[in-house]
Formats: structure tokens, C-alpha cells, sequence
């Protein structure tokens, strides 16, 4: 028996293949894995992942778990499961994310990038708080903080806020108030979060950089009160582009074990993932 453990989402998918002893055997790349936005694209990609990391073993020996963002949503996990020429499962990314920061053990890990969510294991469940997308939610992600970068820099134009060196390098850059306007029509959150190590960098000298990051930072704190048990705090891994930058001292540190990937191998390798 072959153990397939995959991660995918909007930029790209990994996969990585072990045999029983837990031994890698191999590893692939490939596209995107969004299925919301693009089923059969997604599938191809994962096959071609896959393919890499097979190397021309058998797929009827494999058994995959897949951590594909957005999964929770889509309603397609499903139909992903029975496209492969594998067995399956397909979870949220957030899932594997927390098992390869925790493994089996109880914490709170805060997954902040492009977008974000916080998760908490304890007594081996799993409850999320985000994941909705920038339209719907990502607080403190890096295309949140973007959007609120370019937020902040139209209220200086209206002269709410006085201006500051950040919000008007940033406006002039994209061409005053018509090229904001425009910026906003088009930009994906990769491209919004591409403004966001720019906030970080000012955030000592910057007004602008610091009121985006408190509300960022604000955002994190309430989504960990809401996970956090009302007995002993839980560590809190902080993972992520952004996660470590944006870590609170509010709870004890912990850091991860590993990866996403990490993961979705371990939930693979695990007879309880087959059972259902």
C-alpha cells in the first residue's frame, strides 16, 4: 500500500508519496487545485501532481487525503473523490494545515497568508473559524490588509485622515484616485496581499501602517478568544506568510511539527480516515 498526501489551492498543489513504513518514495508539482473556480482544471492538476510523485506505481495500491482550500465550500469534495483513479479523501486545507502543525495533540493554530483562518484541535476535533474568502471575510490576511492599505489611502484623499509618507507613496504609485478605482476592479487577492509587506515594513514609522495592523492584530485576537476554552489556554502556532509576523503574546507560543503536506500524508497513513 502507497500513501498519497496532497495540498492545493489558487497558486498551486503539492503532492508527496511514502509507503507503509512511512519511507518517501516520491514527490510532484503542478497548477492550481481550485475547484470552485475551475473543476477540471483542478482535477488535471492534481493527476499531474500525483503522476510525479507515483512514477508510474500502481494507484489502485494508493490511498490520498487531499487539503484543498475552499473544499468546506465548494460542495465538490465529493466529486473530486470519485474523478481519481485512486482512493481518496478530500478535506479543507485548514485540516491537513492543523495536523501537520499538531499532530494529534490539542492547540490553536492561526493560518495567516493571502488569506486566513484559525483552527483548534482538542480531544481530536477539529472547529475553524474563517476561511471565507477576501469578498466575505480573510480578516488580518495579507489581501485584507492590502485592501485596507488602499482603504485607508482613499479616506486620505477625502481628507478624513491626514496623509502619510506610506498612504501617499502607495496612492501615487497607482495613479491617484482613478488608479485606485481601477487597481480595485481587478485585483485578485494575491494582488491585493502583494501590498501588504509594505504595511509591515512601516508599521514602527507609518500612522497609516500601524491603525491597519492594530485592526488586523484585533481580528486575530477575537477569532483565538472564540477558540480558546474557558480552562487552561491552549498554544496558539502561528503559521502562514503573514502568521508569524502577526503573532500575539497573548497565549503561549508553539511552533509547528511541519507543513500542510505533512498533514494530509499523516491523515493518509491513518486507518481512522478510511473507516467512514
Amino acid at each position: 500500500m502507497y500513501f498519497l498526501g496532497m495540498d492545493g489551492g489558487g497558486t498551486g498543489c503539492r503532492a508527496i508519496l511514502s509507503d507503509s513504513d512511512g519511507q518517501i518514495l516520491g514527490e510532484g508539482r503542478a497548477g492550481p487545485a481550485n475547484m470552485a473556480s475551475d473543476f477540471e482544471g483542478a482535477r488535471g492538476n492534481i493527476m499531474r501532481a500525483a503522476e510525479q510523485a507515483l512514477a508510474g506505481r500502481d494507484p489502485g495500491r494508493v490511498r490520498a487525503v487531499l487539503g484543498l482550500a475552499g473544499s468546506n465550500f465548494s460542495g465538490m469534495g465529493a466529486r473530486m473523490e470519485a474523478a481519481l483513479p485512486f482512493r481518496a479523501r478530500v478535506v479543507q486545507d485548514v485540516t491537513t494545515s492543523v495536523r501537520g502543525a499538531l499532530g494529534q495533540a490539542d492547540g490553536i493554530v492561526a493560518a495567516i497568508g493571502t488569506g486566513s483562518v484559525c483552527a483548534r484541535q482538542l480531544g481530536g476535533q477539529i472547529r475553524t473559524i474563517g476561511g471565507w474568502g477576501l469578498r466575505l471575510g480573510d480578516e488580518a490576511s495579507g489581501a485584507w490588509i492590502g485592501r485596507a492599505l488602499l482603504m485607508r489611502a482613499t479616506r486620505m484623499l477625502d481628507g478624513y485622515i491626514p496623509p502619510t509618507p506610506l498612504l501617499a507613496q502607495t496612492a501615487g504609485e497607482l495613479g491617484g484616485a482613478p488608479g485606485i478605482v481601477t487597481f480595485s476592479l481587478r485585483a485578485t487577492p494575491a494582488e491585493y496581499a502583494a501590498l501588504a509587506p509594505r504595511v509591515l515594513a512601516a508599521e514602527a514609522t507609518d500612522a497609516a501602517a500601524a491603525h491597519v495592523l492594530d485592526a488586523a492584530r484585533a481580528e486575530i485576537r477575537a477569532a483565538i478568544l472564540i477558540l480558546q476554552p474557558r480552562e487552561a489556554p491552549l498554544p496558539v502556532t502561528w503559521i502562514g506568510g503573514l502568521g508569524p509576523a502577526l503573532a500575539l503574546a497573548d497565549w503561549p507560543m508553539q511552533s509547528p511539527l511541519g507543513t500542510s503536506l505533512d498533514g494530509a500524508l499523516l491523515m493518509a497513513r491513518e486507518e481512522s480516515t478510511w473507516q467512514t
